[in-house]
This record gives C-alpha cells, sequence and structure tokens, in this order.
C-alpha cells in the first residue's frame, strides 16, 4: 500500500465533498421519523442506565470532595464498582451507537426503513461491522503503539526509581505522531468497508477499498469531520450555558449534581439523534465509488 496522494482511479472520480456533506445533513433531517424508528428504544434504555450511571458517579465524588482532609489523599470508596459501572455505560452507548448506523447505513444504501430499534443487534451484518471497526481501529493504532509502548516502558521505571529519564525515548515522540498519523490516513480510506459490512457487502476487500479510494484521504476526512463536529460542538455549548462554570464551593452540592446528571443524559440522547449525520456521509461515500457516482452539481 503506497500512501503518497495520486490522482484517483478514472473509473472512480473523486468524491463531490460538498455534495456529500449536503447529503449527508439533508438526508438526516428529511428521514427524522427513520432516525427516532431507529434510535427510541435506545434512547429510553441509554438515558435511564447513563442517568443513574451519571447521577452515582457524581454523588460519589461529591462525597469524596466533602470528606477531604488536608494533608491527606482522598479516600475514595468503590473505585473498582465505580470503573466497572462507567465502562458498562460506555459498552451500551457504542452498541446503541453501532445499531443505529447500521441501520442508516440500510436505509441511504438499499431503501430499507429501520425495524424495531436494537432488533438488528442479533444480526450478523451489525456484528461484522463491529469486526471491520475493529480492525481499522487497530490499522489506525497499532503502527504508532508499537514504538510507543517499548519506549515509554523503559522511561517510567528510571524515573519512578528517582534517576532522571533518558531522553533517547522522548526523542521518537515525533516518529510516533508521524505514524498516528499514517495510521489515521489509511483508516479514513478503509473506513468504507463500515457501509459495506452493514449491507452485507462481503465482496468488497481491503485492497479494492484502497485503491478506489485514492486520492480522496482530505475528502474523506473534512468530511466527517464536518459532519460530526458541528453537531457535536453545538452540544458542548448548550451545556456549558446550562450549567454554566461551577465554582469549587458547590461542586458537592446537590444542585450540581442533579444539573450534571441531566446534561449527561441530555447529551447521550442528543449524540445517538445525530450519529446518523456521520454516518450518512460514510454511506453516501459507499454509494458514490461502488454504485453510482455522484454527480457534482452545476
Amino acid at each position: 500500500m503506497s500512501l503518497v496522494e495520486g490522482p484517483p482511479d478514472p473509473l472512480y472520480p473523486k468524491l463531490p465533498f460538498w455534495n456529500v456533506v449536503s447529503l449527508s445533513y439533508s438526508t438526516h433531517f428529511r428521514h427524522f421519523i427513520d432516525v427516532l424508528r431507529a434510535s427510541w428504544l435506545w434512547l429510553v434504555v441509554v438515558t435511564v442506565f447513563t442517568g443513574f450511571a451519571s447521577w452515582y458517579q457524581l454523588s460519589w465524588m461529591a462525597v469524596t470532595m466533602a470528606n477531604l482532609k488536608p494533608g491527606l489523599p482522598p479516600q475514595m470508596s468503590k473505585p473498582g464498582e465505580m470503573a466497572l459501572l462507567m465502562s458498562l455505560t460506555n459498552i451500551l452507548i457504542l452498541l446503541a451507537g453501532v445499531s443505529i448506523a447500521v441501520a442508516w447505513h440500510r436505509l441511504i444504501i438499499l431503501n430499507e426503513p429501520p425495524g424495531l430499534s436494537g432488533s438488528n443487534v442479533a444480526t450478523r451484518n451489525l456484528w461484522r461491522y463491529i469486526g471491520v471497526a475493529i480492525a481499522v481501529f487497530l490499522i489506525d493504532f497499532l503502527p504508532a503503539a508499537v514504538v510507543m509502548f517499548p519506549a515509554f516502558y523503559f522511561v517510567f521505571p528510571l524515573k519512578a526509581g528517582g534517576n532522571p529519564p533518558p531522553s533517547g525515548p522522548f526523542a521518537v515522540i515525533p516518529l510516533i505522531l508521524v505514524l498516528y498519523a499514517i495510521g489515521t490516513a489509511v483508516a479514513f480510506r478503509l473506513s468504507l468497508l463500515l457501509p459495506a459490512r452493514a449491507v452485507g457487502d462481503l465482496s468488497l476487500t481491503f485492497k479494492q477499498t484502497w485503491r478506489r479510494t485514492r486520492g480522496n484521504i482530505w475528502r474523506l476526512f473534512w468530511g466527517i469531520v464536518v459532519t460530526t463536529m458541528p453537531p457535536l460542538l453545538l452540544a458542548q455549548i448548550g451545556i456549558l450555558i446550562m450549567i454554566r462554570a461551577p465554582s469549587p464551593a458547590n461542586l458537592a452540592s446537590e444542585d450540581f449534581v442533579a444539573k450534571m446528571t441531566a446534561a449527561s443524559a441530555v447529551f447521550t440522547v442528543y449524540y445517538l439523534l445525530i450519529v446518523p449525520i456521520g454516518i450518512g456521509f460514510l454511506s453516501h461515500a459507499y454509494r458514490h465509488f461502488f454504485q453510482a457516482p455522484i454527480e457534482l452539481a452545476e
């Protein structure tokens, strides 16, 4: 695989960036009823679970802060229980997002209306989707990890022993960043395997995906950014306005715990409702490269 960006294959013209971005947003709003149909059960379950987990975590932190004593480390009770609860919450949110994503891919590519919310968890397409997502993540992360973990493994024991850490391991940081950037570029080009697996296209290979997306790394990268970041930034601004900046005095108050719990639940629901925008970008890009090229707007 060559990472050099060259001209695209003439049979597969470059992705019409703004057309696909526009389609991603317009499809989401035009089919918002289908968004709700694919997500309503997840919204109920995740709201309850996330609300409880957030309340439990924030209450736990409030009690810990209330019991702080000068000169003593914080006395944290049941850290293992808290870690398990938050891990389960994150897994549930990820599973909900994948379920909605697979349903949305199938709506855009196959024109298949979403079934009962969450019912596709038992399908092979969803688990193939997860398998490809893990593979793409490893392609993104492993090249940098192969260098990073050995380098820092030899630094921290020396530092803990009181000796100054050698400068050598820190010199590889630029190399780690370069490897991570390369892995990310590869991952973006291979991300179109996700909609392929969602719709049951098992014939599409990593090699074919790589070849057909040649010359489109930046279009795929900025497409994902433009269809995910603005809605998330809007939510972050809304949450900051809602809870405002807390002072150290009220961090342990019941009012702050209640506001943060509500904000966490609302943000999670909002996140699941906007997932189809970014997923729509991948779906339309898949259609462009592997079904029928999207024409540029006149």
